[in-house]
């Protein structure tokens, strides 16, 4: 009788240590799976960023570019009381965010640090509201302009365009700055599977 229980018993343990095994096999797999998955999704994150950054730098070049046209207008105007008429080359933003977008509802950002994700979207948000803003104000119209040229409303009116302007090079130039710091941090993690803890210096302009 002893030796039937203890035949049982080591069977049942045979069997156990069986099943724990091929779930903790099934449980590894399952996590290189994802982990794989993730890295996929991380190229095309890292891309996205990539491009993104590219029209970020873009556009808030023609912006400074924009602000620097506009204190010479007002100058001009200062110095003579006289223009022939205003010219601002308003550059769109378009962005891509689908990648991250697609991946915010997949499970296997589940394996990333959440330094990583925070990270990620918030470049995600400011990039959005960069966008918005600067379409939102090209798209509001500016052809009053022309029709200020020789009303006293010129230096008030130039002076509203460079603060808006400034604004926009701000919401920008922050874009960028998370933008970039979302792709170091991605690159970071892709290249040691962790992320560092890190002080940045960060100056951006408020100056309107």
């Amino acid at each position: 009788m002893k030796k039937i229980i203890s035949k049982v018993a080591f069977e049942l343990i045979v069997i156990t240590l069986g099943v724990l095994i091929a779930l903790g096999i099934n449980a590894w797999y399952n996590n290189f799976q994802q982990r794989q998955d993730a890295e996929q999704l991380l190229t095309k994150i890292a891309y996205e960023l990539q491009q993104n950054i590219h029209r970020l730098e873009l556009a808030s070049a023609s912006y400074n570019a924009s602000i620097e046209q506009s204190k010479k207008y007002e100058q001009l105007f200062e110095e003579t009381g006289e223009s022939d008429g205003y010219e601002f080359v308003l550059k769109m933003l378009i962005i891509e965010q689908g990648a991250w977008q697609f991946s915010k509802t997949r499970q296997e950002l589940n394996t990333l640090p959440v330094e990583l994700l925070i990270s990620l979207d918030m470049a995600s948000r400011s990039t959005s509201e960069a966008k918005e803003m600067v379409n939102q104000f090209i798209f509001q119209g500016h052809d009053e302009l022309n029709e200020l040229v020789d009303n006293d409303m010129n230096a008030r009116y130039l002076d509203g365009m460079e603060r808006e302007l400034k604004q926009i090079k701000f919401y920008l130039d922050y874009a960028l700055l998370s933008s970039k710091n979302a792709l170091s941090h991605l690159e970071e993690f892709r290249e040691s599977g962790k992320i560092s803890a890190k002080k940045e210096n960060v100056e951006l302009s408020t100056t309107l």
